[in-house]
């Protein structure tokens, strides 16, 4: 499809020489961001699961910990199985193709993934061998249907263009709402671990996943065939899930909202800490819940910092403080330290015994490129997710992490 929309409108006064107004005549450039939609047809990711020889990664996603392996995204690719039994020497074993792949959960011999819209269910009985079992459909509502197939994405190109300074245009395309319909509408007994960044999330013998608005929860009586139970509708532009106790923690890019999840198939609302448009995770310890807002390519204009909320009234959040970060992503914290991914400034580590003086209590500051998320899994032992691969950190000394590997991408 080459139609072309006005995705976005920034109205950039670039200079004074760039303005003439001579009597009825003025014009002014602005910054205009052309986009197109990407889509993919349905036979093209509606096939069998891939399986390939280990081999290094390409662009690294979200990662997900379930005993000694670990579980990498390739960004719409598929997922890296990786034995971290020697976290000093992990080793990539299997890669598991899976189109338009980016987040996964576990469930003893159950992998949960998604493929675009798509909820699969693999058998991973034999690591080496993954069974694609069944393939729930048009679950995510992340990406519009159009005849063609569906819009996974959008090209982004910037022109700068001279328009009359007495135009009533609003830089809104009369296309734009056309194109986007689908907005509007192992077998051992132990827990799997995602990052804060995850859309999925387990608990109770519940899948959770949560597209741009709703939670969809299946039941996993039949873990090979989960049952689609029940889709709670949300708020518009959530994206991260974070089961904590009995709760779901759910960040959005206008607020965290909290569910009670007593009744595993049926969260009710509870409560929500409302903040600027931003984008964000939030990670949940005690009676604290810890939210990193940052801007990007959705949240424009948004503030880079770290909230702290006491959330010993779960039906009333209260913001204790907000920290001033640089483009803060995901992060964890476990007893009474906090390892944060700054994003370009790359993996602090502070000490949170106080809640108000936390940047006076920074511990560390690794510089190692763009940062993701970080899941930790003790005190001791961190992996981080970034732009120049999977690194793994022994934090027994929270003032001197030692590093212990990297998986690069090539």
């Amino acid at each position: 499809m080459k139609s072309t929309l006005f995705f976005g409108l920034f109205i950039l006064l670039l200079s004074a020489t760039f303005t003439s107004c001579l009597k009825d005549e003025c014009t002014s450039i602005v910054e205009v961001i052309y986009s197109e939609p990407i889509i993919v047809n349905a036979d093209e990711f509606r096939v069998d699961i891939s399986i390939e020889p280990g081999h290094p990664l390409e662009e690294a996603g979200k990662i997900y910990v379930y005993g000694n392996l670990l579980l990498i995204n390739d960004i719409n690719k598929g997922i890296h199985l990786v034995d971290n039994s020697d976290p000093e020497s992990p080793q990539f074993i299997n890669f598991i193709g899976i189109p338009g792949n980016v987040d996964m959960a576990v469930n003893g011999h159950h992998l949960y993934a998604d493929s675009y819209s798509d909820l699969l269910t693999i058998d991973v009985s034999d690591w080496m061998n993954p069974v694609l079992l069944h393939r729930e459909e048009d679950i995510f509502k992340l990406h519009g249907w159009q005849p063609e197939g569906l819009v996974v994405g959008f090209t982004r190109e910037v022109q700068y263009e001279e328009v009359d300074c007495h135009s009533n245009w609003d830089g809104s395309s009369p296309l734009a709402s056309s194109y986007f319909p689908g907005f509007n509408s192992p077998g051992q007994n132990i827990s799997g671990q995602a990052g804060s960044m995850a859309r999925f999330g387990m608990a109770s013998n519940h899948l959770y996943a949560i597209d741009k608005q709703s939670i969809h929860v299946f039941g996993l009586t039949n873990p090979g065939q989960p049952d689609n139970m029940n889709t709670v509708n949300v708020a518009w532009g959530i994206e991260t899930l974070f089961p904590y106790q009995d709760y779901l923690f759910i960040g959005g890019n206008r607020g965290m909202y909290i569910y009670d999840n007593s009744n595993p198939a049926d969260p009710t609302y509870l409560s929500e800490f409302n903040h600027a448009m931003a984008c964000d995770p939030v990670f949940a310890s005690g009676n604290r819940a810890y939210v990193t807002l940052r801007n990007g390519n959705e949240c424009i204009n948004a503030s880079n910092q770290l909230d702290v909320l006491d959330i010993s009234n779960i039906k009333n959040p209260q913001l204790i403080k907000s920290y001033p970060m640089t483009n803060p992503h995901g992060l964890s914290v476990i007893g009474a330290h906090m390892f944060l991914c700054d994003g370009p400034a790359g993996l602090k580590i502070y000490d949170v015994t106080d809640d108000h003086q936390i940047d006076k209590n920074k511990l560390a500051h690794v510089k190692n490129g763009h940062t993701f998320d970080v899941i930790a899994l003790h005190s001791n032992h961190i992996i981080v997710t970034g732009e120049n691969g999977i690194r793994q950190y022994d934090t027994s000394d929270k003032r001197a992490p030692r590093p212990l590997s990297v998986l690069p991408i090539r």
